[in-house]
């Protein structure tokens, strides 16, 4: 698409702001930007926008036609079967300690709306620990870690289960500042793997 059509495109979908430094870029810098825009469906964004004020201004109202309930008893993941649910554990930690399982952390937005500018896995939720998303996801990956080791009698620091955390553009820098200023929680970092959405 042509800069005039997507500039308009974004102009009808009220979105004509992202070009307020269209003329501050580099010729390389806009084709990327006007590649990065052009590759978004507007229309289909702003329908969903619209969509979720809706829900929320509903909720607010207690108007929302939506009740949720707690799940119903057969949801749960547990079989209710204490041998089968022994069974389905070791399958699982078998499957860890042979290097079988990774993690996939999405974690490319930033925590505006818990009043941060930070990624959210960086942002002090409140809790009595103040432990970070990050924090708390890591220390599960170690523990899982270990728990296998002993259950299959590996060797300690033998079993790795890779953490792979995306990223957004304006997200990348201070996350991987943060996971470097807390020593990778205790993980190698050569099994942090940081990368970045649509990269």
């Amino acid at each position: 698409m042509s800069y005039e059509s997507t500039r308009k495109l974004y102009e009808d979908g009220g979105q004509c702001h992202l070009f307020q430094f269209w003329s501050s870029l580099s010729s390389s810098e806009q084709s990327a930007f006007l590649t990065q825009l052009s590759s978004i469906d507007i229309k289909r964004v702003n329908r969903i926008h619209s969509k979720a004020l809706e829900v929320e201004k509903a909720a607010n109202e207690g108007t929302s036609p939506e009740i949720i309930e707690p799940l119903p008893e057969d949801a749960s993941s547990s079989t209710h079967d204490p041998a089968a649910d022994s069974e389905w554990r070791t399958l699982g930690l078998r499957a860890v300690a042979n290097g079988e399982v990774g993690v996939l952390l999405m974690a490319g937005g930033q925590g505006t709306r818990l009043g941060s500018s930070a990624p959210k896995g960086c942002y002090d939720i409140g809790l009595p620990s103040h432990k970070s998303l990050f924090q708390y996801q890591a220390e599960r990956i170690a523990r899982l870690q270990t728990v296998a080791e002993t259950e299959f009698g590996k060797e300690k620091g033998s079993v790795i289960v890779p953490w792979y955390v995306m990223t957004s553009g304006p997200t990348r820098p201070e996350t991987e500042k943060f996971f470097k200023e807390n020593s990778y929680f205790g993980l190698d970092p050569s099994n942090v793997i940081l990368f970045e959405q649509g990269l």
